[in-house]
């Protein structure tokens, strides 16, 4: 039994580095692993790798607006 069986996950910037390795880590010890990253094909790629290995994965496209305060 993983030791996040029963948790979710949402990891921004999952579709590489840090944030991919880390969406991997989870998955592996069994959370439900939600892919958010700008780069939705990254995000879609690293779901798909964890969804093959036995993982619950969900790829999100993260999309941040900034706002100008006047």
């Amino acid at each position: 039994m993983g030791k996040l069986l029963n948790q979710v996950a949402v990891i921004t910037g999952g579709g590489s580095g840090i944030g991919e390795a880390t969406a991997k880590l989870f998955a592996a010890e069994e959370a439900s692993v939600v892919v958010a990253d700008v780069m939705q094909d990254a995000a879609e790629k690293i779901a798909l790798e964890i969804s093959n290995n036995g993982g619950t994965q969900s790829p999100y496209k993260w999309m941040y607006q900034e706002k100008t305060v006047y």
